[in-house]
């Protein structure tokens, strides 16, 4: 199966709620050097987000249309920050 497709996968089961990288393998039947593999990646894309559960245990959920637009706002904001500073050096 392709990446794309696996981390759609992943998607899907996140929707059913927080769970952790063991349960996620379990469920997708792959080992979890692969699965943490996907989950860094959507981490990174903004996708996912992890927590800390009530057990010390991290778990894995999606993130809120809510927070992704917080965070792309951040990353343009970011930008505009540094293109600031560059037009004050001149």
């Amino acid at each position: 199966m392709s990446t794309a497709k696996l981390k759609k996968d992943v998607i899907k089961h996140l929707v059913e709620g927080p769970q952790s990288l063991a349960e996620l393998a379990e469920k997708m039947g792959l080992k979890e050097k692969r699965v943490f593999r996907l989950l860094r990646s959507l981490f990174q894309a903004g996708e996912i987000k992890s927590v800390r559960w009530q057990d010390g245990s991290r778990r894995y959920m999606q993130c809120t249309p809510e927070e992704k637009s917080v965070r792309k706002k951040e990353e343009v904001g970011e930008e505009i920050d540094v293109d600031e500073e560059d037009d004050d050096e001149e």
